[in-house]
């Protein structure tokens, strides 16, 4: 199969695979449900968000409450991680890169692979939260 065979074939498929907002909807609380089998926290809860035509969950930290994190499932099932950054955040963040605690965009186009990611990075992200809080809360 040629290059351009490839790329319509791709193109077709990503057309197909636009979910509908009921399919986002049962998406995100099957991910939340899934999270918390995954991820099993003290630390950590997962909140769909209650936002009518809303798609996502946010990670929050159970013992400050604050929002860390949004979990985002996309028109074509794809799942966006973003950080939830203060202003302080942006102002005092000279990499791109990281925003907060956690990486500032993160797009993952299979469930599989952000379920094994995702672990690993909210683990790096609360440990560096929960440090800066017993510090007295300076920033990331």
């Amino acid at each position: 199969m040629s290059f351009d065979e490839q790329v319509d074939k791709l193109k077709e498929e990503l057309r197909t695979n636009q979910l509908e907002p009921a399919q986002r909807a049962e998406a995100v609380a099957t991910l939340v449900s899934k999270l918390q089998n995954k991820i099993s926290s003290r630390r950590l809860e997962f909140a769909l968000n209650e936002t009518p035509g809303s798609y996502s969950l946010t990670v929050k930290h159970t013992g400050t409450k604050e929002d860390l994190a949004a979990i985002t499932v996309n028109e074509d099932g794809s799942i966006t991680f973003r950080a939830i950054a203060t202003d302080e955040d942006v102002m005092d963040d000279d990499d791109d890169e990281d925003l907060g605690y956690f990486p500032a965009y993160v797009e993952y186009f299979d469930e599989a692979e952000f379920l094994e990611d995702i672990p690993e990075v909210l683990k790096l992200g609360v440990a560096e939260y929960e440090l800066d809080q017993e510090e007295g809360g300076a920033g990331a």
